[in-house]
């Protein structure tokens, strides 16, 4: 009889405890996915911005050949390196050389580099420009220059093009090393690409500025903690996804088991008497009746 009345439409109207389960499972989820996001971000721990956005400062206060071995300023650190810096001082007469085998937009050529003698009694190497292969290096400034720049860290030999000797006024790296030996005080164990072209006429067309090799880059870690609380908000989302996919199945199974319920066995009237009555009519005993 159940089958019977069982009313079609009622099938195809929606099931509203599998819609409310739905929406609150994956609700739950976004929520979780959103707050693994946000602790991610916080595990990304950002220590210093791009040096680049740093404002300018002199170069003796970023990396200079008068501080103490050992100190923060008598070698380049990483966060510094692509520093905007500002140079003041007087180009060295005796330092001006190429440093062949230097593309530039696809183009080969050389770095023209110089050494500005600082306030302090120092030096720092500055590269002024770049020229086409072949093309001589313009002269420097000879009087007081105030330029700015890039700081870069001091280049190894294997960035060299070529293992060949080369002529004096060629150096195949921009290495305090060498320079060092060209002068008669101490040189910052770094270099600087000038923004602008350097030379005694600004309007050589030759001479372009040098980008930096390397523009430096802010410095982040790892806050483990942070992280493993992202993992954990994830981890809860997919439990959220587990327990809605649960569920839908147990209320799909239980609204089948409503609709379809199992067959029972057919009745027909009189079937539940005791086909061996012990009263006779009325009630009264009469097996033993003769």
């Amino acid at each position: 009889m159940a089958q019977l009345l069982h009313d079609p439409a009622e099938a195809r109207r929606p099931n509203t405890q599998a819609v409310v389960l739905t929406v609150v499972a994956w609700l739950a989820a976004a929520v979780c996915v959103l707050l693994g996001a946000w602790q991610w971000q916080r595990g990304n721990v950002v220590v210093s911005q791009a040096p680049a956005t740093a404002p300018v400062v002199a170069v003796e206060q970023v990396v200079s050949a008068a501080a103490e071995p050992g100190s923060a300023r008598a070698v380049l650190s990483n966060d510094e390196v692509g520093r905007r810096v500002q140079v003041r001082g007087t180009f060295d007469p005796a330092v001006d050389l190429l440093v062949p085998g230097r593309a530039l937009d696809g183009a080969a050529g050389s770095w023209v580099l110089g050494v500005v003698r600082l306030d302090d009694g120092t030096g720092v190497a500055v590269v002024r420009g770049w020229v086409p292969e072949g093309a001589p290096a313009p002269a420097a400034p000879t009087g007081p220059v105030d330029l700015r720049g890039v700081v870069q860290p001091p280049e190894n030999s294997d960035v060299a093009p070529s293992t060949t000797a080369l002529p004096r006024t060629q150096v195949s790296v921009v290495s305090a090393a060498d320079l060092v030996n060209r002068v008669e005080y101490p040189v910052a164990n770094a270099y600087v690409t000038a923004a602008e072209p350097v030379a005694a006429q600004p309007a050589d067309a030759q001479l372009r500025a040098v980008p930096p090799a390397d523009p430096g880059e802010s410095t982040r870690h790892l806050d483990w903690r942070n992280l493993a609380y992202a993992a954990q908000w994830w981890v809860f989302a997919g439990f959220a996804l587990v327990l809605w996919r649960r569920a839908l199945r147990d209320t799909r199974l239980e609204r089948e088991a409503r609709e379809h319920p199992a067959p029972t066995a057919p009745t027909t009237p009189g079937q539940d008497r005791d086909p061996h009555p012990a009263d006779g009519p009325g009630g009264r005993d009469v097996s033993t009746t003769r």
